[in-house]
């Protein structure tokens, strides 16, 4: 009775997603998972619940775990590969999660994500915006961290087609939220099914749905698309322009931007690990040194 009592705020990411401090998100989240967990295995069909495991384990595995990763695989390339694989697993709990969540309503529908993706999705309305969001979110981001698993990729028309349902159903959807997914979706290349140009118009979308409040599109673009093209001018730009953000100018994504300029500033700081310059401008350099 007392679990039933608080747990429309306990199941409510708002609480997380505008907290000033990242590190209170690292410490409690943990526990708040698990119990979750404990109250799912009590009632396994309650929507509310697998819906905020779903997004709950992606927000660990994204904010945290693979942010850490990311950070780490400049000084400690084990220590990133231990972080990554943490981040898939708990991914893949998260689309698990997730499909059980729509599976309440449509019965079925797992297996014909895997067989039909593009047929399954029509059966997905306006009202389950948010669950497709989460799901294909989840497994999107375990098959960027698993690439070297073809099992795993296999799964990317699933993922892709929860997306595109999502998108067609509301471009909008928290301000832009789907548009800074397919950033990172196109950004996987052509020969995955992916395109720089769609990423770059999907970032102009995101940008404009939040009114330019979100640090993550400038973040998703610059490693994505400025590092695959070797544009180290934009990819400058655009960290510092998600480093300029005010994250008290958009509560409700508080969290998020404070994790994205953390992540702007180290890679600002390795800006010349990714980027080479051209041996005649550094055959000039040489020349002109003293």
């Amino acid at each position: 009775m007392a679990v039933n009592a608080v747990l429309p705020t306990l199941v409510n990411p708002a609480v997380y997603l505008s907290e000033e401090d990242p590190e209170l998100v690292r410490d409690s989240l943990p526990f708040l998972l698990k119990t979750i967990e404990s109250i799912i295995d009590a009632d396994p069909a309650r929507q509310d619940v697998l819906l905020f495991a779903n997004t709950g384990f992606v927000l660990y595995a994204n904010a945290f775990l693979q942010a850490d990763a990311a950070i780490a695989e400049w000084d400690d390339y084990d220590l990133a590969l231990e972080l990554n694989d943490r981040a898939r697993r708990m991914y893949l709990r998260a689309r698990d999660y997730g499909l059980r969540n729509v599976e309440v309503d449509h019965p079925g529908i797992t297996a014909r994500l895997r067989t039909d993706p593009e047929a399954a999705v029509e059966v997905f309305g306006r009202e389950e915006v948010e669950s497709l969001y989460y799901l294909g979110g989840a497994w999107m981001l375990a098959i960027s961290v698993g690439l070297d698993r073809p099992a795993l990729v296999a799964d990317l028309p699933a993922a892709r087609a929860l997306l595109d349902r999502a998108i067609e159903l509301d471009e909008g959807f928290e301000r832009g939220a789907l548009h800074s997914a397919f950033i990172t979706l196109e950004s996987v290349g052509e020969a995955m099914g992916g395109s720089y140009a769609r990423a770059r118009e999907h970032f102009a979308r995101a940008v404009e749905l939040s009114d330019g409040q979100d640090a993550g599109p400038y973040v998703a673009l610059a490693t994505g698309v400025s590092v695959a093209e070797e544009d180290r001018e934009e990819f400058h730009e655009l960290l510092e322009t998600a480093i300029a953000i005010d994250p008290d100018e958009a509560p409700a994504n508080r969290l998020l931007n404070l994790i994205a300029q953390k992540r702007a500033r180290v890679l600002l700081d390795h800006i010349d690990d990714l980027f080479f310059e051209p041996f005649d401008e550094l055959d000039e350099e040489l020349e002109n040194r003293p």
